[in-house]
């Protein structure tokens, strides 16, 4: 899976098959689970379409929660266990699979640890590749503000902080997500703006911890992993920026979406770039929810 496919997908987490019968089945939006998830990775060179990549997940459910997300061809298997109606490990196995390289076959597990107030607090990588560790730790100085810390302790027990997430949340929505500097942790130098409709997000009614608690990106895709799938409306617009010295926001060029709806539920997500025209080149990509 190319580059292109991790970075520009990242919100788009659950979606497959159309279904003749999908406004006769849904009957409760905000009930409903996902159940199929198809991305399909399209270049468009000069108007000839190749298909780079395409992507089939399933979802299993035990009642109302999440207890396995997996590729119908094997290469990636993700199962979810519970205790309390908490969820507190996140193992992941498989084989080759698209955008991944350092770590074939796959074996990750996430341990999840939460505080009195049943917030999740910790995240960490119960597997140690050679004598290391690495873990997340969650700060929640607001009500409306999450604070992610990833760590990584070598094997000499030397602990250092790798990235900080700071995410801003209003009326449910994830509004922007800051990226800072490990050097100077007060410091955020870059983030992420994002727009919502009205519309119900369907991985909204995933449950929220396993997003926060994924492993990082280089170990699974993006795709799987985007802080704004936790909110409760659809993303309409996602325009990445840097921080410049006087401390204004240098905004990139918008990252744009088209959605189908049907029931007040997302059917299709179809997203396209398109570079300079001088190119001929854009990327398309696809996703087609089922329930």
């Amino acid at each position: 899976m190319k580059k292109y496919f991790i970075y520009f997908t990242s919100f788009l987490l659950l979606a497959c098959n159309d279904n003749d019968d999908f406004e006769n089945q849904i009957t409760n939006p905000e009930q409903t689970k996902i159940q199929t998830l198809s991305i399909l990775d399209e270049q468009i060179l000069n108007g000839n379409v190749t298909v780079t990549d395409k992507l089939d997940f399933k979802f299993e459910y035990d009642q109302d929660k999440l207890v396995k997300v997996w590729d119908i061809h094997n290469n990636y298997t993700e199962n979810l266990t519970y205790n309390n109606n908490l969820l507190t490990d996140i193992d992941i196995t498989g084989y080759v699979y698209p955008g991944l390289v350092d770590h074939v076959p796959l074996n990750v597990q996430r341990k999840l640890t939460y505080d009195s107030s049943n917030r999740l607090i910790k995240s960490e990588n119960t597997l140690a590749y050679a004598n290391t560790k690495s873990y997340k730790i969650f700060e929640y100085p607001s009500i409306d503000i999450i604070i992610i810390k990833e760590f990584y302790e070598n094997s000499s027990n030397i602990v250092e902080l790798t990235s900080i997430f700071k995410i801003h949340l209003n009326n449910g929505n994830v509004t922007k997500v800051e990226i800072g500097s490990v050097t100077n942790p007060t410091v955020f130098f870059k983030g992420i703006n994002y727009e919502y409709d009205q519309k119900v997000n369907p991985n909204s009614l995933i449950d929220r911890n396993r997003i926060l608690g994924l492993i990082n990106h280089n170990f699974n895709l993006s795709v799987l992993q985007d802080y704004s799938q936790i909110s409760k409306n659809n993303v309409t617009k996602k325009t990445e920026y840097l921080v410049v010295s006087n401390g204004a926001e240098y905004l990139y060029e918008p990252t744009n979406f088209t959605f189908d709806y049907q029931n007040n539920l997302t059917s299709k997500i179809i997203f396209q770039y398109d570079w300079p025209a001088s190119t001929g080149l854009s990327l398309r990509i696809s996703s087609i929810y089922g329930y």
